[in-house]
């Protein structure tokens, strides 16, 4: 007797019948792997159906011959065939697992093909007036198709023509900056460093300067000994905002700002329309050079914009009778220690220092309630009657 084995089993359960004609013709009918998977299984279940002049396979079948499927996947495979012309689905069912699907859609398109390819079939249906009907039909769906597959693939060409203009214009601004960055290193003789970058990338992309108009204002500043990308920087947001767009307008404001600009002697002794907003706010005299050079040293070296410089302005004004620049310089050096940049984040701070001012002072009053001296205790002296009456006879 030969041992029992379970290997045999295998050959019971049998093998699935695929068509391998949808292997040769399954990139012309958009089927991937996953729908070759699914149209595998619907075979199985088909195959193991019966009786086998059944055309149609119930769903809740497929289900339970492929427990590896969920309904949703099911539902999601199965409408993809069906968008596909691959499969057809009965409706009728309000329950998805009482539907029935059907492969004779399949079969017509594969004959179409075949017909297509091989033509000495056609001349097999000939003589059936409704069969060549149908072959026109469907040869007039196969026209529609591809017109079809013709506009994506016409869509699919002009998105790749959209990112090659993308490609075409980032590697436009690589050449840009790599022009600069090239001049830069070329007239200070050492390589361009991480913070020059970034403010290379600011000129550029932020500001918009074309790299004509860089090189040029560059080479005015390394004439000057103007090194330093913040001062750049700051030169670079002047020519932005006045629309300087020619050699001669730059050359005009080298002359006429940059030349006369001595430690920002120029910025102290030129009427600034924020300053004078400044003083007039916080009723601070701002006509002496000095004071300007405070303000200025806010604005520029801190790097505050002019509404939180008033912000401060505001608080001092809230918070001290007399207080002036020094109070003010405080505040936004405490605000800079703290990297708040905006009005709304001053507003914040603002707000937790009064909550904290007030929890501190109820603080205090508790422990000074708690720390009060107790009453003292009296105490009764006790004096003899002997005593008593010599003191009453001195008296």
């Amino acid at each position: 007797m030969h041992p029992k084995s379970a290997g045999l089993e295998i050959f019971r359960w049998g093998y699935v019948n695929f068509p391998a004609v949808l292997f040769y013709y399954s990139k012309e009918l958009d089927l991937e792997i996953d729908d070759l998977g699914m149209l595998g299984a619907v075979f199985y279940s088909f195959e193991r159906s019966k009786p086998l002049y059944q055309s149609g396979i119930r769903v809740g079948q497929l289900l339970q011959d492929c427990p590896c499927l969920t309904k949703t996947k099911m539902s999601r495979k199965l409408s993809r065939l069906q968008k596909l012309e691959m499969i057809s689905i009965e409706d009728n069912e309000k329950n998805f697992v009482d539907r029935y699907v059907f492969l004779e859609p399949m079969i017509e398109k594969l004959e179409n093909l075949i017909i297509r390819d091989h033509p000495q079939f056609s001349n097999v249906k000939k003589a059936e007036p409704s069969v060549k009907n149908e072959n026109m039909v469907m040869g007039a769906s196969l026209i529609e198709e591809y017109r079809q597959k013709i506009e994506q693939l016409e869509l699919e060409l002009q998105e790749e023509k959209g990112s090659r203009i993308n490609l075409d214009i980032l590697n436009n601004k690589n050449v840009n900056f790599k022009k600069v960055a090239d001049f830069i290193s070329k007239k200070t003789g050492n390589l361009m460093s991480v913070k020059m970058a970034g403010e290379l990338n600011k000129w550029l992309e932020d500001m918009n300067l074309t790299p004509e108009i860089l090189l040029c204002m560059l080479e005015l500043c390394f004439e000057r000994s103007i090194y330093n990308p913040r001062d750049i920087t700051r030169i670079a947001r002047d020519i932005k905002e006045y629309s300087i767009s020619t050699l001669e307008g730059l050359e005009s404001y080298f002359k006429n700002y940059v030349d006369l600009e001595k430690n920002k002697a120029l910025r102290v002794n030129k009427f600034d329309p924020d300053i004078a907003e400044f003083g007039n706010f916080t009723g601070i005299d701002m006509a002496a050079d000095a004071r300007k050079s405070v303000y200025y040293k806010w604005r520029y070296d801190w790097g505050f914009s002019h509404p939180m410089i008033m912000k401060a302005g505001e608080v001092m004004c809230q918070r001290t009778k007399n207080g002036g620049l020094e109070y003010i310089d405080s505040v936004l050096n405490n605000w800079m220690s703290k990297e708040i940049r905006q009005v709304s984040e001053a507003d914040n701070e603002i707000v937790r220092f009064k909550n904290r001012n007030k929890s501190d002072k109820i603080a205090a009053t508790v422990n000074k309630n708690d720390n009060r001296k107790t009453p003292s205790v009296e105490y009764e002296i006790y004096v003899p009657p002997s005593s008593l009456e010599e003191l009453k006879s001195k008296v």
